[in-house]
């Protein structure tokens, strides 16, 4: 991979809500770390755009562009071999080949050998981000949820400890969980709750997500999502409730805050057994796991992480510690993962 003389590390993790782009100097200082939202399911335009916002923003075209993906994924791709390729070929319209490198099961690779091997490549980031973590501990437990999905990864001998790679086998095995803080609808979460005494069924549409439980028991602040909700209003506290009452088929004003923030207890309980139980299934092929191995927490939902540890017994580690506590690269660990890899290999 050649380096500009005055280039720094940029990386980028696609994804199919999200782009996340953090940027760090040749000594491993990272210098910046964004979150632009990018709705790739409405097509490429969402990405090109944000492509040039991050660029403006970060005055970053002379670095070394490092690049990662879930967007693939989206259902505007009629696959995922074409969703690698397309996504490849926006990055294309705004950097140089000699200055892009894309991340893989195998290290990193060109962009024309990223599109023969695509499935080295689609839905890797979560890697990018164990590969860092052990590069400091031999021995751990990563969980990373960020605003859609869970990664749950073991590492043992300084290494990921995989029962598979690609999307369909994690769902599997539990190292990927299709849950997350912000924009889980919560009839995915639970179809029933308790309420005032007594079992109340939900409606089965998107009127609500994980995130408005979350901003209601305060984890969140409305400044961290950069997700629209379900009807399109803000993340502010009545909103929330407004959006709960509805998967109640009724409205908040009719009962007491007190009660929303019940529901909202209930589902994030739910939501966190769930990924306990994951996390349990992960532990289970890994015979003699060190009971004192630490639990990193990575991604927006990392709080979720440190609640976890705490049930599993196990000393916590924040993903920010690795990267020096810079604000806000915790919560896109991926792409501050393939800055700080590329920085290490390439300086």
């Amino acid at each position: 991979m050649h380096r500009q003389e005055k280039g720094c590390f940029t990386g980028w993790d696609i994804g199919g809500a999200h782009l996340k782009v953090v940027r760090c100097d040749t000594d491993g200082q990272l210098l910046q770390a964004i979150e632009l939202p990018c709705p790739l399911w409405l097509g490429k335009d969402a990405l090109r755009k944000d492509i040039r916002l991050a660029i403006d923003t970060l005055n970053n075209e002379l670095d070394q562009q490092l690049i990662t993906m879930t967007g693939e994924l989206a259902d505007c791709f009629a696959d995922r071999a074409s969703g690698v390729s397309e996504i490849l070929s926006c990055m294309s319209e705004y950097f140089p080949t000699d200055r892009l490198s894309v991340f893989s099961k195998d290290g990193w690779i060109s962009q024309e050998e990223a599109r023969t091997h695509w499935d080295k490549v689609a839905s890797m980031n979560w890697l990018a981000s164990a590969q860092l973590v052990a590069t400091q501990y031999s021995t751990a437990l990563l969980i990373d949820c960020g605003s859609t999905t869970t990664d749950i990864i073991a590492l043992e001998n300084s290494a990921p400890q995989l029962t598979a790679y690609d999307d369909q086998g994690r769902l599997s095995s539990g190292e990927l969980l299709y849950t997350g803080v912000i924009r889980t609808p919560l009839m995915a979460v639970s179809q029933k709750l308790p309420f005032r005494g007594q079992w109340q069924n939900i409606t089965a549409e998107v009127f609500a997500t994980t995130g408005d439980c979350w901003r209601i028991l305060e984890e969140l602040s409305a400044s961290q999502i950069n997700d629209k909700s379900a009807d399109g209003n803000d993340w502010q506290l009545e909103n929330c409730q407004r959006r709960l009452a509805r998967m109640l088929g009724t409205d908040a004003g009719l009962f007491a805050a007190a009660d929303w923030h019940n529901v909202a207890v209930w589902f994030t309980e739910q939501q966190l057994q769930q990924i306990h139980n994951a996390c349990l299934q992960v532990l289970s092929v890994q015979s003699g796991f060190d009971q004192q191995a630490p639990i990193i927490g990575a991604g927006s939902g990392r709080f979720i992480a440190k609640i976890i540890a705490n049930r599993l017994h196990r000393p916590y580690v924040d993903f920010d510690t690795l990267l020096g506590a810079h604000e806000n690269a915790a919560a896109y660990a991926p792409a501050s993962a393939l800055a700080l890899l590329a920085q290490r290999q390439f300086t």
